[in-house]
């Protein structure tokens, strides 16, 4: 080992290529197009609070004027959908919103909870495919 430096560039190189194309090799899940999904408006946002999803994690959303501050780090099943929703208060009340992407992750992710019922690895192994 004359050369630490140059062995560790090469496997970090290796390394790198390895995840890059074992991203690549995954195949997408079987998607359906869905309708456009329309806001739902909640309560009017009094002045002075802010308007969010008022859970941490899970697929169970809603928006409301008091979401949480601070969220705990585990992860849980549906957590993976949450960044096609969010919480719009441009209209003066606190309405939740989705991206199209959203009702398929969520339908993507209920098949996994449902068909990996006794095993709750293999449903958060699916859930990655979705």
């Amino acid at each position: 080992m004359k050369h630490p430096v140059v062995l560790t560039l090469v496997v970090a190189v290796l390394l790198t290529a390895v995840v890059l194309f074992a991203g690549c090799m995954s195949a997408p899940p079987d998607t359906k197009p869905m309708p456009p999904v329309s806001p739902v408006t909640t309560a009017p946002v009094p002045s002075g609070s802010s308007c969010g999803i008022t859970s941490c994690h899970g697929l169970d959303l809603a928006c409301g004027a008091n979401p949480p501050e601070v969220c705990t780090m585990e992860y849980r099943l549906g957590d993976k959908c949450r960044q096609y929703a969010r919480c719009d208060s441009s209209g003066g009340s606190c309405t939740f919103v989705t991206d199209s992407q959203f009702a398929t992750c969520k339908a993507c992710v209920e098949q996994c909870v449902a068909r990996e019922t006794a095993d709750p690895a293999a449903a958060f192994d699916c859930e990655a495919k979705c």
